[in-house]
């Protein structure tokens, strides 16, 4: 059979690192994470979990290939200060009064990193998936009383 063996999808290999990360060179504030031994389940669910983060301009994610078994998630951090340059408007205009930001604001902070992002993503669906699991093991007990 030409087909790679089965665990291969799910054992990371030893002297590879789970998850990478790599800073864009070309994007301003943005970023890749390749995870390895994982597939769109994570990756879809991990790209809706970063477009809930009000500073995440981009979130999206790629297998490069069905037989590579890693997803890469790049995420772009939106940089208030480096829009309005490249728009030439200035500290005072109605624009800053449409995105409600006051010009302290407009910089980029460890808040708005795309590692943090990130990070607080992961954080965000542990908790997610821990309430979602402490909520059906009290309705399987709630039924299993009920029978």
């Amino acid at each position: 059979m030409n087909a790679p063996d089965r665990y291969e999808r799910f054992v990371v290999p030893e002297g590879t690192k789970k998850v990478s990360y790599e800073r864009d060179t070309k994007i301003i504030n943005a970023a890749s994470f390749t995870i390895e031994r994982e597939e769109h389940t994570i990756g879809n669910i991990l790209r809706m979990q970063l477009h809930r983060d009000p500073n995440v301009l981009f979130a999206g994610y790629k297998l490069p290939h069905p037989l590579q078994y890693k997803i890469i998630v790049r995420v772009s951090i939106f940089y208030y200060y480096y829009c309005c340059r490249l728009l030439s408007i200035s500290w005072n205009s109605s624009a800053f009064l449409l995105l409600k930001t006051s010009p302290s604001k407009i910089h980029t902070t460890s808040q708005s990193s795309p590692m943090q992002a990130y990070n607080q993503s992961i954080n965000d669906l542990d908790r997610e998936l821990d309430h979602l699991k402490s909520a059906f093991e009290a309705e399987m007990l709630k039924f299993s009383r009920d029978y």
